[in-house]
């Protein structure tokens, strides 16, 4: 309960408290339903659950290989466990809430469709936003700086996704 309040309070932007830690069963709970999450997102995107699977695996290690890139560049390789995490979580819950929004999209015809398409860019949005929210906070960083690592992290696990599922 204690984890999963503070990954809700990042999802609304709220600062962290002076003293936190998470243990590796925690990293573990958290990128196992960040895994299931995304693992029927991209089952309701694809439509191939092998494939989904393939996608979900390699947006998890693309991930997982930015946020220690990241904190190798500036020096913080130890908030490894931590950041990730909170990281992990936080998009897992972002993507649970967008999971409604998805599945009308899937299901929307014509002039519901736009609507859909339109509601469910929030969530990608909320997502960017917040895990700027996280960097900013644990790099000990800018707000700016924050938003251009969160933006490059899209780039790169969408990307990345994309380009390793199309190999």
């Amino acid at each position: 309960m204690r984890l999963t309040k503070l990954v809700l309070s990042q999802c609304f932007l709220r600062r962290l408290p002076e003293a936190w830690s998470v243990s590796q069963d925690d990293f573990k709970r958290v990128a196992v339903f960040y895994f299931g999450v995304f693992w029927i997102i991209q089952i309701l995107l694809i439509g191939d659950p092998a494939e989904a699977f393939v996608a979900t695996v390699s947006e998890l290690a693309l991930t997982l290989v930015f946020v220690f890139a990241v904190l190798g560049v500036v020096g913080k390789r130890h908030a490894f466990l931590p950041v990730a995490t909170l990281l992990l979580g936080a998009v897992g819950w972002i993507g649970l809430f967008a999971i409604p929004c998805i599945v009308w999209l899937r299901l929307a015809e014509h002039t519901m469709l736009l609507v859909a398409f339109y509601s469910s860019l929030v969530f990608p949005v909320w997502g960017i936003v917040v895990l700027g929210h996280i960097f900013r906070q644990a790099l000990a960083r800018t707000p700016s700086f924050g938003f251009g690592v969160a933006c490059a992290y899209a780039v790169e696990t969408y990307l990345g996704t994309l380009i390793l599922l199309v190999l």
